[in-house]
């Protein structure tokens, strides 16, 4: 059932009385995707309506529709925003306060979902409904929940841990540790792959729905996840996680979607990547996809589209100097692009400059300048001779608005309406599921395997356009384990970039990695001339680059997110004491 459908369901009267409580934070629900628990599980068909309100929480603003593609790719170490001391610079500066309120909207948003689902699981266990339904049901409930949990744990560590209806009595709850949250995530998970269908089993239905084998799949990476954190080839979640996806593989029914670009195409559906995706609706008020305004370039839809999360210059140069035919690039980044919304001209960013070759009152704009990579003794990194006197004005000197770093643009959508997008979002995709396999049998010593599953990702990118690409190329057999392991924590990056899985994994192994890309970042050098200049000539507009904290306690305060201190200003079992390390 898609989002369309189950607001008209949810409409009907389908409202939680929230009994006694006090809590505005709590209040501030939705009522299209609230749950009567005395009237919701009287039948089948009601509790069906109720189950799609839990789905319709994964899609409002405060989750999937803006909040979490807008932390998760923001503040990854990937990207760049403003520097005007908002909540987009704070996170992207990894100065992040615990009163950020976009923190704020993705903890609130998931906790949402989670209150629902209790509602929902303990509405359905007290029902007399067939049994046979309520396994699946509460499974359904168990998987979003489970999912919820496992953002917080990856994000924030150790949270409060609801598990029952809200009420009074119920608001304040200690935090909990974090691997007792990532315990109730297996808990959940393992329940869901009992209980699920599968997508065979649900047909037309099955996108936008959990199923048995997206179950297993995310119980794989719960596992690798929990095996990265110890960053240790001896710990037992590697084995763990190979077994839940060794399941995956032999019966998930997944496989590469042929062309890159077609994953992100609008209303993407029957996709054989999608493991699990959120749909969306664009006549809702109050969620939607709201992706395309934040990364697409100005006037360059025909809705809304603002460009506040770009990428970085670092991450650009370092992806395409890596790879300089990749046919995912194009599909990745925007450094060209067309007004459609005003006078359908091409406008360029960075590493191009506009040249004007028509007249003042007709121009017609060309990539008139580019920073010549191929001529570089480093792509990945230009130094400031591989550009010309022009460009150095532009990108280094520059001060006030300019176009000085590239576009995230998997989630653009011409069409756009309003803010609202035409395009699902697929959060778990079988090359990402691939990749993390390829990381666990490296550590398993599987070293073959590992290369079979890394190069499937590899040439399907490769074979993504008409004409065959030379980049990515397939990695050799003569790799170390410990270069294949580098190896893999970049092609996640590559293959990933702009979705929401960037914040996870730059940090999924500790300050080790995250400091690859600090250290990436600030040694960048069109990117800390930036810096220098604008230091020594007093350059303290909005668009300016910014170093990343790079000493060892910096790093390790940003592996994750602050509680945010509405939690702990509310919550009267939390206190400052429990606030996250260096907040």
């Amino acid at each position: 059932m898609n989002v369309k459908k189950y607001i008209k369901y949810t409409c009907v009267g389908l409202l939680l009385v929230y009994t006694m409580t006090s809590c505005e934070k709590l209040l501030n629900e939705d009522p299209r995707y609230s749950i009567n628990n005395v009237k919701a599980f009287e039948s089948e068909a009601t509790a069906d309506m109720a189950l799609e309100g839990c789905y319709g929480y994964m899609s409002t603003y405060l989750t999937y529709g803006q909040s979490i593609a807008e932390l998760y790719v923001g503040a990854s170490g990937i990207a760049w925003a403003q520097t005007n001391n908002n909540d987009q610079d704070q996170y992207n500066s990894f100065d992040i306060l615990a009163t950020n309120g976009v923190v704020d909207m993705v903890w609130s948003g998931l906790y949402k979902v989670i209150g629902q689902c209790n509602f929902f699981i303990a509405g359905v266990e007290a029902s007399s409904l067939r049994d046979e339904y309520k396994k699946n049901a509460i499974a359904n409930a168990k998987f979003l929940r489970g999912l919820c949990y496992y953002q917080l744990a990856s994000s924030f560590g150790g949270v409060p841990l609801r598990l029952d209806p809200t009420q009074s009595s119920t608001l304040s709850v200690a935090r909990a540790k974090r691997e007792d949250v990532y315990a109730l995530v297996e808990q959940d998970l393992k329940a869901a792959t009992e209980g699920l269908k599968t997508k065979e089993q649900l047909g037309n239905a099955a996108d936008g729905k959990a199923t048995k084998y997206a179950a297993y799949a995310l119980l794989a990476k719960l596992y690798y996840t929990l095996a990265s954190h110890e960053n240790n080839p001896s710990s037992v979640y590697w084995a763990k996680a190979k077994e839940a996806g060794d399941i995956v593989l032999a019966n998930g029914n997944y496989r590469l979607e042929p062309k890159f670009k077609n994953l992100f195409v609008n209303h993407v559906a029957g996709s054989p990547e999608s493991i699990f995706q959120i749909n969306f609706s664009t006549s809702s008020p109050s969620d939607g996809n709201r992706a395309s305004w934040l990364f697409s370039p100005p006037n360059s839809t025909n809705g809304v589209s603002w460009g506040r999360i770009r990428s970085s210059k670092a991450f650009y140069d370092f992806f395409r100097g890596s790879y300089p035919d990749d046919p995912r690039l194009s599909v990745t980044f925007a450094a060209e692009w067309t007004q459609a919304k005003t006078n359908n001209q091409r406008l360029f960013s960075y590493p191009y400059l506009r040249k004007n070759i028509g007249t003042p009152a007709a121009p017609v704009f060309v990539a008139g300048d580019s920073i010549n990579y191929s001529k570089s003794s480093d792509p990945t990194n230009p130094k400031l001779s591989d550009l010309s006197a022009n460009m150095i004005k532009a990108f280094v000197e520059k001060a006030g608005d300019h176009q000085g770093w590239p576009y995230f643009v998997k989630q653009m959508d011409v069409n756009v309406i309003s803010q609202n997008s035409n395009k699902n979002v697929i959060v778990y995709r079988y090359a990402d599921f691939l990749l993390l396999m390829a990381d666990v049998e490296n550590e398993l010593g599987n070293k073959t395997k590992s290369l079979d599953l890394l190069n499937q990702v590899l040439t399907r990118a490769r074979t993504s356009s008409s004409k065959v690409s030379v980049h990515p190329r397939n990695v050799a057999a003569s790799v170390t384990q410990e270069e294949l392991r580098t190896k893999i924590f970049y092609e996640r990056l590559f293959e990933l970039a702009g979705e929401y899985e960037n914040f996870n994994d730059t940090r999924r192994r500790g300050v080790g990695y995250l400091r690859l890309i600090v250290t990436r970042h600030n040694t960048h050098h069109i990117t800390k001339a930036f810096v220098d200049y604008a230091k020594a000539n007093n350059n303290i507009t909005n668009f300016r680059e910014r170093l990343l904290p790079s000493d060892e306690l910096g790093l390790k305060k940003n592996l994750l997110l602050p509680i945010p201190q509405s939690e702990i200003n509310t919550n009267e079992a939390l206190s400052e004491s429990d606030q996250n390390f260096g907040y």
